[in-house]
């Protein structure tokens, strides 16, 4: 039932939100729920009831003078359609993009980690080398693992850039089509739970190096290396996060939930202060972390920034 609800979604996308058109919505819902029960009860299994309620009703266009809104339906916004093999060509280009950034983004994380251990180790006397050269090393170690994370982002997040307009414009999907994406996250879903309950589980499990080693063990030098196992955990199970989430995520993007649905892409405002906010925590990051030389701590930022996106999201996604 759920699918003639989102399919009769679609239907009405571009439609002014009239009187007319919401009571022609809720009367043409009410004839499909009625053809769809009398077929269950003549034995139809779902897909079949389904099948023969969208292909009785899927067509707005004829049944537009029998609903009232023929006028308004002349006057309806064209909304694009995707085709099956566009939205089976995304699933499989987000698949095969999906490890090329979750390594640009691993980079990106444990590039201050030769700093850390190097510190660390000098601390603890391991290393005799001066402070001023183990810095200068691991500043160009550093630099390089984010130069390497930054060019895995342009070089593999161009091959999605094609498809940037299923993530902020409304478009349509045709029955199979959506039957088809619905099915392939399905499937998914298992991989899907699993990889996100790793992934949580290892960002718990992340914060135990910073705090055990203090209570255990006063070695100098220890804190900074603990510091450095938790930027490694933080690393991975980021990896795996996004590595095992692009199949759902393109999913969610095909079939507009999430926050990728129609009401999220209509709110321009907070498509505006999304872009702005990440923008200044980047600069904040940044900015802190070469005049304070504290990379050590500075990753936190992150940690918060994106605790306050949520409450920022939600706040402007209740203004749409």
């Amino acid at each position: 039932m759920n699918t003639i609800r989102n399919y009769l979604d679609n239907m009405f996308l571009g439609l002014p939100q009239t009187d007319d058109v919401i009571r022609a919505k809720i009367e043409l819902l009410a004839m499909m729920e009625d053809k769809y029960n009398e077929l269950k009860s003549c034995g139809k299994t779902e897909n079949e009831a389904i099948g023969i309620v969208i292909s009785e009703f899927g067509n707005l266009d004829e049944l537009a003078d029998t609903l009232g809104i023929k006028e308004i339906m002349e006057n309806r916004t064209d909304i694009p359609t995707v085709s099956y093999d566009d939205a089976m060509q995304y699933i499989e280009n987000s698949k095969l993009t999906a490890p090329k950034t979750a390594l640009g983004v691993l980079l990106c994380i444990i590039s201050p980690v030769t700093l850390m251990l190097l510190l660390g180790l000098s601390e603890m006397n391991l290393i005799t080398a001066k402070e001023e050269v183990l810095v200068a090393v691991s500043l160009a170690v550093l630099i390089c693992f984010v130069a390497a994370g930054v060019s895995h982002f342009i070089r593999f997040s161009s091959k999605m850039e094609k498809y940037e307009y299923l993530q902020e414009n409304v478009f349509e999907l045709d029955y199979k089509t959506e039957q088809m994406v619905r099915s392939i996250q399905e499937q998914d879903e298992r991989s899907y739970k699993s990889a996100v309950n790793i992934s949580v589980i290892g960002y718990i499990l992340s914060a135990l190096p910073i705090i055990i080693t203090p209570l255990m063990l006063e070695i100098e030098g220890l804190s900074v290396i603990s510091v450095a196992v938790t930027l490694i955990i933080i690393a991975w199970a980021t990896y795996n996060l996004i590595n095992k989430s692009a199949v759902h995520e393109s999913c969610n993007v095909l079939l507009q939930q999430g926050d990728y649905s129609i009401k999220i892409k209509s709110n321009k405002i907070s498509k505006t202060i999304s872009k702005v906010y990440w923008l200044v925590i980047v600069a904040i990051y940044l900015g802190y972390s070469f005049i304070t030389n504290n990379w050590a701590m500075s990753w936190i930022i992150w940690a918060i920034a994106g605790v306050l996106y949520g409450a920022i999201k939600a706040i402007t996604d209740g203004m749409s």
